[in-house]
């Protein structure tokens, strides 16, 4: 069997956190100065160079927009693309100085305190209140091996993309299982959990395919259980929603099997280019010449040609999902399979008849195609 085992995922995240420290300051105490390139942040007389995620985190406190932070960190775009110029040391220094201007004359309190995670490579990835509430990983994963500990077989990470920080993970449960002509598939539970503020604690039930070791999460509404690391965290009371959420959500896995199987049934007339393309549209899949939408027809188009039908449709965009780069949009466009999946006959024969309706240049526009007219 594949993936790793939750003690083997204890075990990444314990060794990836030996390299990390979190310093508690006030504001007051946090230095910023540009080096030319980058934002350097100094803490407890040490220099970290902040990631995106902790810039954005910065940008909130120090009441800098985002999209300013953005347009001062990316180079500005010819209309076709192309780039303009790049960002210099002007444009760096202008930021620090609007970072800097945002927490003056106590526009945030001087002794306000907030937790900065660092790490001995010399990057700040996190900057959050004294009130966020870290839910650790470790406690967490301990926690789930704890729920299947009287399973004759235990469950395994198909997917594991976690680190330190944040945890990202499809857990495969062996004993629910069912063989179809095409492939094998089983019930898995996502996992996601971040002690740094990109994502809530939660679960949600998913569905792998092992000839292509799709995960696709979800399958109907309200399913996806949740909780914000805010304020005061009673350990007890989550341990016990967690666990209930487990009981209640693994009896009905197979559901998810049966519901994915289910879209053999809902054939297409569309043109495979035209149905991804309003796919990409209404689930805000990335376009362009290097975009999701041109993904999910590729891999549609290798590997899901002969399944003309919804099954076809959500098995390329759950291929799509394991070539993201960033955990996250992995699990966002595996959550888009399981919203495909939950699709009733009229919501499905909406989608077609739209799809074909799109026209040419809409099509092209999506996949990034330039008319040479």
């Amino acid at each position: 069997m594949s993936g790793i085992t939750i003690d083997q995922a204890i075990e990444k995240v314990v060794d990836q956190r030996r390299t990390r420290q979190d310093i508690q300051v006030p504001i007051s105490k946090l230095g910023m100065e540009s080096n030319g390139r980058e934002l350097v942040c100094t803490i407890d007389g040490q220099d970290y160079i902040p990631t995106e995620h902790a810039m954005r985190q910065m940008a909130s406190w120090m009441n800098v927009s985002h999209a300013v932070l953005k347009q001062y960190t990316n180079p500005v775009l010819k209309q076709n693309g192309d780039i303009r110029y790049k960002r210099d040391a002007r444009d760096m220094d202008l930021l620090v100085s609007l970072f800097k201007n945002g927490i003056r004359d106590g526009r945030v309190e001087p002794d306000k305190e907030f937790k900065f995670r660092t790490y001995t490579d010399g990057t700040l990835r996190a900057m959050v209140s004294d009130r966020y509430a870290i839910i650790d990983n470790v406690w967490y994963l301990e926690m789930l091996k704890g729920a299947f500990s009287d399973y004759a077989e235990q469950p395994l990470f198909e997917h594991w993309r976690g680190d330190a920080d944040t945890i990202y993970g499809d857990l495969r449960i062996p004993a629910i299982s069912h063989t179809s002509n095409d492939s094998d598939y089983g019930g898995m539970l996502f996992i996601g959990n971040c002690e740094i503020g990109k994502a809530r604690i939660s679960i949600c039930p998913a569905v792998w395919r092992m000839i292509c070791t799709n995960g696709m999460m979800g399958w109907g509404r309200g399913q996806r259980w949740s909780k914000v690391h805010r304020g005061e965290v009673d350990l007890k009371v989550l341990a016990g929603d967690i666990t209930a959420k487990i009981n209640e959500t693994v009896p009905t896995l197979m559901n998810g099997i049966n519901a994915l199987l289910g879209t053999k049934d809902r054939k297409f007339e569309a043109n495979p280019s035209e149905l991804i393309a309003q796919v990409a549209n209404e689930y805000k899949l990335s376009t362009g010449g290097t975009g999701q939408a041109v993904q999910v027809l590729d891999q549609y188009g290798k590997h899901e040609s002969a399944f003309r039908n919804l099954f076809g449709i959500v098995n390329a965009v759950t291929r799509t999902a394991q070539l993201q780069k960033d955990p996250a949009e992995q699990f966002r466009l595996e959550e888009v399979g399981g919203q495909l999946t939950n699709l009733d006959s009229k919501q499905w024969d909406r989608l077609n008849t739209v799809a074909m309706a799109l026209g040419k240049e809409k099509v092209e526009k999506t996949y990034g195609i330039v008319s040479s007219s």
